[in-house]
């Protein structure tokens, strides 16, 4: 089976994100069947975790179209690396350590350069308030903040 290349893709207006995800969900289910259906009724490790590799592929498509979304309705200015993420900060995501995890996990996700890195690292190490970390998260990943989920 050949895979048309991404940039090889060209845009679509017919087609819907939602209809697109459960079309592919429906389509890994029925090959977890298949699968199934030739092993007796058992799937390998191996097979498992591939299925379960291209949900959480599916999820991400999902999580990253609803960020940029998100993005688009909050239009955080001036932030370096915008993501369109809102954390309730009376919600356990509130806590500084969740907080700084995140900014990790993002500076990975995100790729940034060697450079980039160590400029967050000296502005995460100079900020001595909770307020301080909130303002380098805003700055740098454009996390918009509430007080609670309604806001």
């Amino acid at each position: 089976m050949k895979y048309a290349h991404f940039d090889d893709i060209l845009p679509n207006h017919r087609t819907d994100f939602v209809m697109l995800y459960f079309a592919a969900c429906r389509s890994l289910r029925e090959l977890q069947a298949a699968i199934r259906r030739t092993n007796g009724g058992k799937l390998t490790c191996r097979q498992a975790w591939l299925l379960r590799r291209i949900q959480n592929k599916f999820v991400q498509m999902v999580a990253r179209l609803k960020a940029t979304q998100r993005k688009e309705i909050l239009n955080i200015p001036n932030a370096k690396y915008p993501t369109g993420i809102v954390i309730d900060l009376k919600s356990p995501q509130g806590n500084v350590f969740y907080l700084m995890g995140l900014a990790n996990r993002l500076i990975r996700e995100l790729g940034l350069s060697v450079e980039e890195i160590a400029e967050f690292k000296r502005e995460q190490s100079n900020a001595t308030t909770y307020q301080a970390h909130l303002s380098l998260l805003r700055k740098w990943f454009g996390i918009v903040f509430v007080r609670d989920k309604n806001s």
